[in-house]
């Protein structure tokens, strides 16, 4: 199965720790590390931004020391580590990771996150963190409000060896709070359904997934059903789950993260939240997962996932970009992986910007095996080439198709080029206390305990509340 179900279930944890970085400081101990404090005369060959010593750069008679902290070990980490530390023999980098063990996990990440907040607030911390794994478990946006992450942005302008035509400018451009880049991803995962392409076809009804939005989502579903074929257009969960799965691949919309303002209390909001509740009544979205439907969500997490998953599902299955809010711009959907940020009081911010250079390079990104969809360019249409000359990708043992191989078409790879490059909205993944909210109080909704408005209003006072704090 795709590597991403180890931390699927943090999620549930996420509410708690969050309240952590609120206030005043949390309790735990603050890690004295990420500092630099093994700093080193001499330059940093890595570029003309690399190569300055900044200002708060400390240096003494040993190494500069870069601290990367992340809750899962990742042993690409660690070549990287080797192969830099070769490159740049004055710097050392340190990788810190929390996890022991599954047994153990809720206590990991606990500590993890009340240490590496402590340590934040009191203007320690590593230099390096990862604010996005298998889900966000650092609260990324908070630490934008206290003002402790460089904004990313910054240095890629005024490094004069970045080029930024290299990488997917689309995803590089959509995952910005307000105007700065404070999380860079080194990958990302493409978010939509799963569409049986041949059942579609036979039904003589026509599908424009590149623009279309939920109200055409609806009126697509109903004339499927009309073709007297399968009786619904998608396989979901309890409505309130749609409802917050919709409002978080559209949290622009909803939430302005730089200004910390809500807009639940809008038409916009109770317009999605009716919009859902006929798609249920009208039978077009279900919950049973054993009864057929034209779609099923399902996010892609490679080259080689994007044939593996598709057949998992079928043999005439199609990749279709999720419908988008009336409000929004046409357009794909995705989600940062393995996002990199850089502590504001790092001692050695030239060095960690070349490190993270040197982890977005072709070098360092091409290998097919890599979970996620690389930001480099160039490592991208290297792993393309490679899936090409093969012809096939083995599926996976532990899956329904138990390691079988995978015919490559190269017609869908062209498609697939084109998905990659028209992601433009991100699905939110540091917000799991607003998608909380939305779930709890929107059942009330969807059972008529309670209007649209009265629910928007209570939404609207509690987000409201969680962005200021």
């Amino acid at each position: 199965m795709k590597k991403i179900g180890a931390g699927l279930w943090i999620t549930c944890l996420f509410a708690i720790l969050l309240t952590a970085c609120s206030g005043g400081s949390p309790n735990g101990q603050a890690s004295e590390s990420g500092i630099g404090s093994k700093d080193a005369a001499g330059t940093n060959d890595g570029g003309s931004v690399a190569g300055k010593a900044q200002k708060d750069d400390t240096v003494s008679g040993g190494k500069k020391t870069i601290v990367y902290s992340m809750f899962f070990p990742d042993d690409r980490f660690e070549q990287a580590k080797k192969k830099y530390e070769q490159l740049h023999p004055n710097v050392e980098i340190i990788l810190q990771s929390s996890y022991t063990d599954d047994a153990h996990v809720e206590a990991d990440i606990e500590k993890f996150v009340q240490n590496t907040n402590t340590a934040m607030l009191a203007g320690k911390g590593p230099d390096l963190l990862q604010s996005a794994e298998y889900v966000n478990i650092l609260p990324t946006d908070n630490y934008v409000k206290h003002q402790l992450l460089e904004d990313l942005g910054e240095w890629m302008d005024k490094d004069s060896t970045f080029q930024k035509e290299d990488y997917f400018g689309n995803i590089l451009d959509n995952v910005r709070i307000g105007k700065g880049l404070y999380a860079m991803p080194l990958a990302f995962f493409l978010e939509g359904f799963a569409g049986d392409e041949d059942a579609i076809a036979k039904a003589g009804v026509s599908v424009n997934d590149k623009s279309w939005s939920w109200n055409d989502f609806m009126n697509t579903a109903k004339q499927l059903a009309a073709s007297k074929g399968s009786p619904s257009a998608l396989v979901f969960g309890e409505p309130e789950n749609l409802l917050s799965d919709i409002a978080m691949d559209n949290y622009d919309l909803f939430v302005d993260v730089a200004e910390r303002k809500a807009h639940f209390e809008s038409e916009p909001f109770t317009g999605l939240m009716n919009q859902v509740k006929s798609m249920y009544d009208d039978q077009i979205v279900t919950q049973d997962p054993r009864n057929p439907a034209y779609f099923r969500t399902v996010h892609i997490n490679s080259p080689k996932d994007y044939f593996v998953t598709l057949r998992e599902y079928g043999e005439h299955m199609k990749f279709y970009m999720k419908p988008h809010a009336q409000e929004t711009t046409a357009g794909g959907y995705f989600r940062p992986y393995e996002s990199i940020s850089m502590n504001s009081n790092s001692k050695v911010k030239a060095e960690a910007w070349d490190f993270i250079k040197f982890m977005m390079s072709e070098e360092f990104q091409t290998p097919s095996m890599k979970t996620g969809f690389p930001i480099n360019k160039k490592s991208f249409a290297d792993q393309i080439k490679e899936l090409k000359a093969k012809g096939t990708v083995k599926a996976y043992e532990e899956g329904p198709l138990h390691g079988m191989a995978v015919k490559v078409d190269p017609a869908e790879l062209d498609l697939l080029e084109s998905l990659v490059n028209g992601a433009v909205h991100q699905v939110e993944y540091k917000s799991e206390p607003v998608r909380e909210m939305i779930l709890k109080e929107s059942k009330a909704f969807f059972v008529g305990q309670k209007s649209a408005d009265d629910v928007a209003k209570l939404i609207q006072n509690k987000v409201t509340t969680y962005l200021n704090e």
